[in-house]
């Protein structure tokens, strides 16, 4: 049944769900059979209609449109075979219907009471899936049942269309072949004859329809269960619309018995199937319970989600707040702790400058001692002098007084008399001074203590704090998972819901089929009757149509026998002539070979002679040529001696280098053409083109560009001044390896093992080297003027045959997909002889047209290279227009190549049909997007193309007139190199050349000495540097160590104090689980009263939304806590930023000056950055130490720099090439000029850093 063709009505699935077929034949929007399904789900894509065209009718998003293949047809339940019905019978149910259609509005109840009758006309397979085995019968006939059965399948196709989607579940269909006699095949003459029970039958349409709009009606009141018929059966194909046919064999008339316990059987299963859905509808009903009780639960939360929000919200708003406190906290504490530390060194630089005053206190009392006792000794020596003077000398006191030394005394005692007083004052002025420091020292030890004191509260605050805050982390994350649970709530109650409206539809579905099988029922017995009657009529008719039959029939063998005889004899005659004629071609077909046999041995023996002249001249000219070349390296060996050494040592390799540019271009074009002879190039452009053709084209090119470069650079060399010719010779040794690669190809060319995909990647490497060689070494000279211009015009002309190769590909494609006979064609009315293969090959005219002016410009420019001339410059932009608009041309044949050949290629794999306005379509955007992007309005896109091939030839065939002018060749001058040298070389042999040899060594020799002295110097500073380094690291790793040993024992004591507020918390922790215990109890004991019996689940959320507000308060306590040791703190803050630190650190005598040491040499700026600004001034003069290691640095840079390849990235400028991209973007590091800029730019900074460096070392040598 799956894999059976689909019909309308018929249950089917595809891949987006199930639906029921609504349309099955061709349409308008595409080719090939669509089948038209409605959906039971919104899955689809339309409502019928696709592109303005109605198929079929149904709501927005139920219709979709997919392939026959792609439907799987859904088997109904099978039934056993029916025993065949006996036809009389049959015929008498036709014969009684229309009184009983007529009866059956009057007559429900009766019909509905007696289930027995409902159930003995037996079923065939449902009106929805008709049989693929129902001929059409007379029109007339069709015509005449068509009104009459009409009214029960409105009905049911109006129940259909009203989504039930669980009558596929009940769905039972009888096939035709179990039950062939009552098959919706007879149709009785009669009907035509008497039209009279055809109103009557309206009528019963009529009375019929009206119970339609009460199925809902009956579904919300409680009906009895319904007739067993009600959902086991689908409509008689007796109500179908389909033409009938008449049976071949008339049934008996005694199988009525047996049809009568089939339906008895019938009528059982029915009501086994009916219990069955009562218990469905039953578990249904208590399924609908659930989902209510569960919809009032999710109310509930639903009720109960505000306030969790609020307190949600709340928690987060004190959240916030907290971290911000604490952040604040933790900034005045690390301020705090940065305070202390300060006060902590201030202290400990007041205690040094106390040991400092008294030590100078202990020296001034010991100074003040001395001179008290040298006083006590000049006071007694004076009252000495005195006493012994007044004694001996007392007449002469004037004498004395007015003597030099006794002044001298007196003055000398004054002043230790004044010493003496102000060394009293300053001793009693230190003595207060000290004093008064070691109060404010105690003082400061005190709020030291105090602040040490207070740091730890705030620590232990800090770790309270925190737990406070994981606490109320823990709550948030509650709050969110009540939040998520709540928001699965709602989701499963819509879901529920959904479902509950659903299982509603389907039980109002299930009603409306009850009251459509009962009139079904009533139907049935009506037609039944009728059918019966007509079924009697139908008997007597068939009979005499048997006899009729059968006289036929024997007449019919008669002439069967005498046809048979004819056939005989003329299969007789004919077998004769075929042997005669086949006779008569073999002895045709033997004459003609013995003919053509003859010719071609004639012909052949000419070949084998001429190719035998023609090979023996090739040997004797081949082998003259090999004598010559053998000669000549003779001679070069014996002239080779005699040569300078100056030639060998520079100039060899530029001579070298030039003949290998020579060789180079001759190899590639020796390639270029072989592959264009194997592959026989240009002229199978002419015919059926393959693929490989348009890669040999594009290898083609890119060989030619190749060799043109080559030329270019034999030409300059050829003609270039010679210290241009020798500086390039330095690069022989790195082009030597090149011409390897080329001569593997003609190897492999040789050997017909030729491969195009190394060849091209070769060349494209090659490409890029030579085209770096050219930007940098042969940009200035416009002696390869011929040879550029040479290039432009065979690049021209391969791109025209590349043009040709890929247009002359999509139109053999496309024959070829034309001649196949598996492939499905689609040409949508057009002719494509008009509308693609004669403008394709227009075109490939024109391309024709333009490949002759193209030769004859090639063989112009290489006459005019022959004679040392080209050209003049003003045409060089002519021939750049037309590669740049040749290379439009080839961009238009290959993306029309590669978007036509994947549509082949499905058309090919019977994916999808040839569709020749997609090929148009593709011809179209092509054209738009390459060679038609400014043409005009109206004209085609064959005519577009047609247009600027045209204008390409234009522009070709007024160039070669101008080229063929003598007015605009310009010649071509110049000497060659080596003759200056010879010259030159000449010149210079006159000299002594040995002694000035031993000189350049001996010049070198002294260079290398001079550098390895320099090299050691330079080592000997740098250890010198390195030492001292050595030494500082040394000081900082023992200050390391100091601190690591510090940072330990801080660790240790704070373990000891993590393991105490680790303690604290269990402590305060089994206090709080007491705490919540006993607010619990009294949560119970305070909300138990008023719960209510019915609901408990909302009471549990409202103590859970109590304790949440407890602990929300016990919460906010301790956050105002938090904040008051905020305030505190800060308060502390301000006190210590307060007058009296500040005058108490002015009162603190100066700081003893540091010992004077040599400073560290300042890290100076070396200028090894990479920015441009030179205006930057050193802060320092530079050193010695500081210029070597930025010597050595330097010296680094440079010779990275020197050693670096000068390769420039040209893959990203090729690849864009290659995919025709000539003006496409890429990325500024990617571009090739700015690469060439970037490593300019960094030349030009190591040059200035080098003259930095050279003027700051004059800059030193001059200051010593």
């Amino acid at each position: 049944m799956a894999s059976m063709e689909p019909t309308v009505g018929a249950l089917v699935e595809v891949t987006v769900g199930r639906g029921t077929v609504r349309f099955n034949g061709t349409t308008s929007f595409a080719p090939g059979k669509w089948v038209g399904i409605e959906l039971y789900e919104p899955k689809g894509k339309n409502n019928g209609s696709v592109q303005g065209v109605s198929y079929f009718n149904c709501k927005p998003n139920h219709g979709v449109f997919v392939r026959p293949s792609q439907v799987t047809v859904i088997p109904a339940k099978p039934e056993r075979p029916a025993p065949p019905v006996c036809l009389k019978t049959s015929r008498k149910q036709t014969a009684a219907r229309p009184s009983l259609s007529h009866q059956r509005t009057s007559s429900t109840a009766s019909a509905r009471a007696g289930p027995s009758s409902a159930g003995v006309s037996p079923r065939s397979s449902s009106p929805l899936k008709p049989s693929t085995k129902v001929s059409p019968a007379p029109s007339a006939q069709g015509s005449s049942t068509t009104p009459r059965l009409g009214s029960p399948t409105k009905r049911l196709s109006l129940v259909q269309t009203g989504g039930l989607q669980s009558r596929k579940s009940l769905a039972r269909t009888v096939s035709h072949e179990s039950n062939p006699a009552f098959s919706p095949t007879v149709a009785s003459p009669r009907q035509t004859e008497s039209p009279g029970p055809l109103p009557q039958v309206k009528r019963s349409k009529r009375a019929s329809s009206p119970p339609l709009p009460q199925v809902t009606a009956s579904l919300r009141s409680v009906s009895p269960p319904p007739p067993p018929s009600a959902f086991a059966r689908e409509p008689s194909p007796i109500l179908s619309t389909s033409p009938l046919k008449p049976p071949s064999r008339p049934p008996s008339s005694l199988s009525l018995l047996p049809q009568h316990s089939q339906d008895e059987q019938e009528l059982q299963e029915l009501r086994a199937k009916v219990r069955v859905l009562e218990a469905k509808r039953a578990d249904d009903a208590r399924h609908v319970r659930e989902l209510e009780m569960r919809l009032s639960e999710a109310e509930s939360f639903v009720a109960l989600r505000p306030k969790l929000q609020a307190k949600l919200n709340q928690l987060q708003t004190e959240l916030t707040a907290s971290r911000r406190e604490l952040a604040d906290s933790k900034q005045i504490s690390d301020l705090s702790e940065t305070k202390i530390l300060d006060a902590q060194e201030q202290l400990e630089m007041a205690m040094l400058d106390k040991e400092m005053a008294e030590e100078r206190a202990e020296s001034a009392e010991t100074e003040l001692e001395e001179l008290k006792e040298r006083l006590a000794i000049a006071e007694v020596e004076l009252k000495v002098v005195k006493e012994g003077g007044a004694v001996e000398d007392g007449d002469a006191p004037d004498n004395i007084k007015s003597s030099l030394a006794y002044i001298q005394l007196e003055k000398q005692n004054e002043r230790l008399k004044e010493a003496l007083f102000r060394l009293r004052e300053i001793s009693q002025e230190t003595d207060l001074d000290q004093r008064r420091r070691i109060q404010e020292m105690e003082k400061d030890v005190g709020t030291l203590d105090e602040l040490q004191t207070q740091y730890e509260e705030t620590l232990i605050k800090l770790s309270n704090a925190e737990v406070q805050i994981e606490d109320l982390k823990m709550q948030l994350d509650d709050a969110l998972g009540a939040e998520d649970l709540l928001v699965q709530l709602t989701e499963r109650n819509l879901m529920l819901s959904e479902k509950i409206e659903e299982m509603r539809i389907t039980i109002e579905d299930l009603e409306a089929l009850k009251e459509l099988n009962d009139e079904l029922e009533e139907n049935h017995m009506e037609t039944e009757k009728t059918l019966q009657e007509e079924i009697d009529v139908k008997d007597s008719e068939l009979r005499e149509r048997r006899r009729k039959i059968e006289s036929l029939e024997d007449a019919c063998v008669d002439m069967e026998n005498t046809i048979s005889q004819f056939r005989e004899l003329v299969m007789n005659l004919q077998h004769d002539l075929d042997t005669l004629r086949a006779e008569n071609q073999s002895a045709q077909q033997e004459s003609a070979t013995a003919a053509s046999q003859t010719a071609a041995m004639m012909s052949l023996n000419l070949k084998l002679q001429s190719s035998a002249s023609k090979q023996q001249a090739k040997t004797i000219e081949s082998e003259l040529r090999g004598y010559e070349a053998r000669e000549a390296r003779e001679l070069l060996s014996i002239v080779q001696p005699y040569l300078p050494q100056i030639y060998l040592e520079s100039d060899s390799d530029a001579t070298s280098c030039y003949l290998l540019f020579q060789r180079l271009a001759f190899k590639t074009d020796l390639i270029n053409m072989i592959v264009g002879q194997a592959h026989g190039l240009p002229d199978s452009l002419n015919g059926p083109v393959a693929d490989v053709l348009v890669g040999i084209c594009e290898m083609r090119g890119r060989i030619a560009s190749l060799s043109n470069l080559c030329k270019r650079f034999a030409a300059v060399l050829r003609r270039c001044d010679a210290e241009s010719f020798l500086n390039i010779g330095r690069l022989y040794l790195e082009l030597a390896p090149m011409e390897k690669r080329i001569d593997v190809h003609i190897d492999l060319l040789r050997r017909d093992e030729f491969r195009e995909m190394e060849c091209v990647s070769d060349v494209i490497k090659l490409q890029a080297q030579f085209d770096h060689l050219a930007e940098t070494y042969f940009a200035n000279f416009d002696h390869d003027l011929g040879e550029r211009e040479l290039g432009y015009a065979s690049a021209f002309d391969l791109d025209l045959d590349m043009v040709a190769a890929s247009m002359g590909l999509a139109k053999t494609s496309v024959a070829a997909i034309m001649k196949d006979t598996d492939a499905a064609l689609d040409l949508g009315g057009y002719d494509i002889e008009n509308e693609f293969f004669a403008p394709l090959q227009k075109v490939l005219d024109q391309c024709k047209g333009a490949k002759s002016l193209s030769r004859k410009l090639i063989k112009r420019l290489e006459e005019l290279i022959m004679d040392s001339l080209a050209l003049k410059v003003s045409l060089i932009p002519q021939l750049q227009a037309l590669n740049n608009k040749v290379s439009e041309l080839v961009n238009f044949g290959i993306q029309l190549a590669q978007q036509i050949m994947p549509h082949l290629s499905d058309a090919r794999g019977e994916k999808e049909a040839f569709q020749l306005t997609k090929v148009l379509s593709f011809v179209k955007q092509v054209t738009s997007s390459t060679v038609g992007k400014d043409r005009k309005d109206g004209v085609t896109s064959w005519e577009a193309v047609g247009e600027y091939i045209a204008g390409l030839v234009n522009e070709a065939a007024a160039l070669v007139p101008l080229a063929m002018e003598g007015v605009n060749v310009t010649k071509i001058t110049g000497n060659a190199p080596w003759v200056v040298r010879v010259k030159e070389i000449k010149a210079n042999t006159a000299v002594n050349i040995e002694a000035e040899r031993k000189v350049a060594q001996l010049s070198d020799e002294i260079q290398g000495l001079y550098r390895s002295l320099k090299s050691k110097d330079q080592s000997i500073q740098e250890a010198g540097v390195k030492i001292e380094l050595m030494e500082r690291r040394m000081e900082t790793v023992k200050k390391h160590a100091d601190t690591i040993a510090e940072l330990e024992s801080e660790l240790a004591k704070a373990r000891k104090q993590e393991r105490a507020y680790e303690e604290a918390m269990e402590q305060l922790q089994a206090d709080l689980d007491a705490l919540e215990q006993d607010n619990a109890k009294l949560k119970t004991m305070t909300v138990g009263p008023q719960r209510e019996p019915s609901t408990a689940q909302p009471v549990e959320v409202e103590s859970i939304a109590v304790e949440g507000s407890l602990e929300t308060s016990y919460l906010l306590e301790q956050l105002e806590a938090l904040r008051g040791t905020v305030r505190f703190l800060r308060m502390e803050n301000s006190y210590l930023k307060s007058q009296d630190l500040l005058r108490e650190i002015q009162t603190l005598p100066p700081l003893p000056e540091p010992i004077s040491r040599e400073p560290t040499p300042p890290l100076e700026p070396s200028g090894l950055s990479d920015t441009d600004s030179e205006s930057e001034e050193l802060s320092s003069p530079p050193t010695l130490r500081s210029l070597t290691t930025e010597t050595k640095v330097l010296y680094r840079d440079v010779i990275r720099f020197s050693s670096t390849p000068r390769v420039v990235d040209l893959s990203e400028l090729n690849a864009n090439r290659v995919e025709g991209k000539t003006k496409s973007w890429m990325p500024r590091n990617k571009n090739p000029a700015h690469q060439v800029y970037e490593r300019k730019m960094e030349a030009e900074r190591l040059s200035r850093r080098v003259k930095g460096l050279l003027d700051r070392a004059n800059a030193i040598a001059g200051a010593r």
